[in-house]
């Protein structure tokens, strides 16, 4: 039932396509089961004159003219039959059309509804979570639960309206042959319910073994430059390998319980009809039936046993949609950000952090310990340390991507709790030290967040000091970067990364080591012009360049995650510590600048 709801609630708003499917398969069955009918009454009644209670009913017998009149005119049986097979063709083919629109917009609905719900979720939950399995989650799953709707679901009234009524028909027409024709169908349903349990399990494994091969895919076309920079080519074609190797036995393992299943359904079957002939035969030369009643048994065993047999499968289908059903239902039931309530107040920039603790779920001792800062509006703060002192954790407590476990961050005065979460990330822009670029051209990656004239783009990539290169290549700011900006260099990269932030106007910017592929003198460039900029902006720059630092109005320094030293350039390098010994260590290997 949970499933049925969940394929109720996406197939909106086409569900009465879901009545429409059901007329289409009584109308289709209704063709498929006359005919026998028509030609029984025909051989019977009209050839061979036998007065019997079965058959068509007399109103429509004295519709036609008559049992005389169809006597002389054996044709009008004919057209009946070619008239109730036109019925069936009418029926396939809207049941067809009707189940195409109905799956298409439930998997239209369900992909939407998955990728805006993954929008929504938070970063840890994307941290901890294979890329390429939610990816198999929107696709692979999406199309198992769509095939289902396009086929088996009209297969599966198909089933039970043919099975039902000809079961009807027959033991209106001979009880006895009916139970014997029935006889091994408990056998076949045992069969079926087994195959559902084997094969729901082994179908479970398929997927995962399947996501796992998407894994292996998404992270190689995502890594290729690392591939290709350690010749690591053999490496990934044997990771691959395994992972389809491990992929096909499964998959053979689903095929071969498959065949498994078929081969017993069409024993059971086979053997059912054969008993259902010998019977049939021996009670028509013993006039128990007429050779009418028999071929009509003969239509409707072959008619009962395929939709029987094919039970079997649409139950194996629905392992597999409870199965898809279940995964996408997984990704749907995480707990997703609160990005509409809060506060939405003017931001300038006064940053506070106070007594904040933080540490990651997955992690065995606290990341930042007791954390207490002040940040000046307007003001260049520079945070400095080791690797793994806690910096960029510091800037996601910042823009929530993380939330603090203890202790209180505040903007202007106010807990960051209370802010809007879409309108503090909207006010905190975040430059990333591996930025990510649209496949687009340049001009598109840089006003992606915002409608922009080509004038403004090109003063906030004059900021950036990336404007000179961009118009050096032949097509300007209509080059294409390519997937993932492969075209551009690392330090083009960064700086078609800061132009984007900067369009938006933030009054926080954050570089979270964003200048580290750019040499010294663009580096300069930049801070000058971020110092020049036309409004009034908070900057928070993670580096690890003392040149970089020391014109900031603060400098952080982080170790371990706690905050060891602040203060200014000159009143660092007058004290011991870890931001003198950077700054003695870059001064003796001539990375300075002055």
């Amino acid at each position: 039932m949970k499933n049925l709801k969940f394929i109720l609630h996406y197939s909106k708003p086409n569900q009465y396509r879901g009545l429409a499917i059901l007329i289409d398969v009584m109308v289709y069955v209704s063709g498929l089961l006359a005919a026998p009918l028509i030609l029984s009454y025909m051989i019977d009644n009209i050839i061979h004159g036998i007065p019997m209670e079965q058959g068509l009913p007399l109103s429509i017998v004295n519709m036609l003219g008559g049992a005389e009149f169809l006597r002389s005119h054996l044709w009008i049986g004919g057209a009946l039959v070619i008239l109730a097979y036109a019925l069936v063709g009418l029926g396939i083919h809207r049941r067809a059309r009707n189940c195409g629109l109905l799956s298409e917009t439930f998997a239209q609905n369900v992909r939407n509804d998955v990728y805006d719900h993954m929008q929504k979720l938070p970063f840890g939950y994307h941290k901890m979570k294979d890329s390429g399995d939610l990816l198999q989650r929107c696709t692979s799953d999406i199309d198992t639960i769509r095939r289902f709707l396009s086929g088996q679901i009209s297969e599966l009234l198909y089933c039970v309206f043919i099975i039902g009524i000809s079961a009807f028909v027959l033991f209106s027409r001979n009880v006895k042959l009916t139970l014997i024709a029935l006889c091994l169908t408990p056998l076949t349903f045992l069969a079926t319910a087994i195959f559902y349990k084997i094969s729901k399990k082994v179908f479970l494994e398929c997927d995962e073994s399947e996501a796992r091969m998407m894994a292996v895919i998404q992270e190689n076309l995502n890594g290729t430059r690392v591939v290709k920079a350690f010749n690591q080519e053999i490496h990934e074609i044997e990771k691959f390998e395994n992972a389809n190797e491990e992929f096909r036995e499964l998959l053979y393992k689903m095929i071969h319980v498959l065949a498994i299943y078929w081969f017993i359904s069409d024993l059971i079957g086979t053997f059912q009809i054969f008993i259902m002939v010998i019977s049939g035969i021996m009670m028509a030369m013993a006039n128990e039936i007429t050779v009418g009643t028999f071929s009509v048994f003969i239509a409707y065993e072959s008619m009962i046993i395929y939709p029987i047999r094919q039970l079997g499968r649409i139950i194996s289908d629905m392992g597999k949609i409870s199965v898809s059903i279940g995964r996408i239902q997984e990704v749907l039931h995480e707990k997703t950000e609160d990005m509409e309530s809060g506060l939405k107040p003017q931001i300038k920039g006064d940053i506070v952090f106070d007594h904040v603790n933080f540490s990651y779920e997955d992690a065995s001792v606290a990341t930042l310990h007791d954390i207490c800062l002040h940040i000046k509006a307007h003001t260049k703060v520079a945070i400095m340390g080791p690797t793994g002192s806690g910096k960029s954790s510091l800037i996601h407590l910042l823009n929530r991507i993380y939330e603090a476990d203890s202790g209180e961050i505040r903007i202007d005065g106010i807990n960051i709790q209370d802010i809007n979460k879409t309108w503090l990330r909207k006010n905190l822009q975040i430059v990333l030290q591996e930025p990510f670029l649209y496949s687009k051209t340049i001009k598109e990656n840089i006003g992606v967040a915002a409608s922009s004239s080509l004038e403004e783009i090109r003063n906030v990539a004059k900021t950036a000091s990336i404007d000179h290169v961009i118009q050096s290549f032949d097509l300007g700011y209509e080059t294409e970067v390519g997937e993932k900006g492969v075209t551009l260099s690392g330090g083009q990269k960064q700086r078609v990364a800061i132009a984007r932030t900067l369009m938006l106007k933030s009054p926080i910017v954050v570089f979270d080591d964003s200048l580290s592929a750019l040499d010294s003198k663009t580096d300069a460039a930049i801070q000058k012009a971020l110092n020049e900029l036309d409004y009034p902006v908070t900057t928070l720059m993670i580096t690890h360049r003392i040149n970089s630092a020391k014109s900031a109005d603060q400098i952080i320094v982080l170790d371990k995650g706690r905050v060891v030293q602040t203060g200014t350039h000159e009143e660092l390098i007058a004290q011991e510590g870890i931001y003198k010994r950077i700054y003695e260590i870059q001064n003796e290997g001539g990375d300075s600048f002055e």
